[in-house]
């Protein structure tokens, strides 16, 4: 599930024009979309902005070992561009109990590759089981208003 106190907040687009006149046909998904195997286009959580977060309280505590992020490609996308994907992505493995965040690793989500990438953590050298994963997006490929992102998958062994 999604830890909504930790999460950035979801974009609403009410101060553009265009969207007040597309609001009839867009409504702003939650964040737990990113959760949900629907990944058609439209159909991702937006925050605010190039830079946001979101936390996902797993289901026990786990020790991470890769993390998938998912964007729909440039075809699929009605405008014909995916400038709100996001590009650069931190992980970290978040301990609530010590209020304790671990740098898990960096990576770049790429574009021009498949929409589907999942990328290996690095879980330091004494493996830690974490109740918690945060995706901290510190940057999209050029929309200044919001970054979309469609599903997030946590790999990982249950502890």
């Amino acid at each position: 599930t999604i830890d909504t106190q930790r999460t950035s907040q979801t974009y609403d687009c009410k101060d553009s024009p265009l969207c007040r006149i597309l609001r009839f046909f867009w409504t702003a998904s939650p964040p737990d979309t990113i959760l949900q195997p629907n990944v058609f286009p439209g159909n991702c959580w937006a925050f605010k902005g190039r830079q946001g977060q979101v936390v996902i309280r797993l289901p026990a505590r786990v020790y991470l070992t890769a993390i998938t992020v998912q964007h729909i490609t440039k075809e699929a996308s009605p405008s014909g561009t995916i400038i709100s994907a996001p590009k650069d992505i931190a992980v970290f493995g978040v301990d609530t109990d010590r209020e304790e965040e671990t740098l898990l690793g960096m990576f770049t989500y790429n574009v021009e590759k498949d929409p589907v990438q999942t990328f290996s953590l690095k879980n330091m050298l004494l493996p830690r089981a974490f109740s918690h994963v945060k995706l901290l997006v510190k940057s999209n490929w050029g929309n200044p208003w919001y970054t979309c992102i469609y599903r997030v998958k946590v790999h990982g062994k249950m502890e």
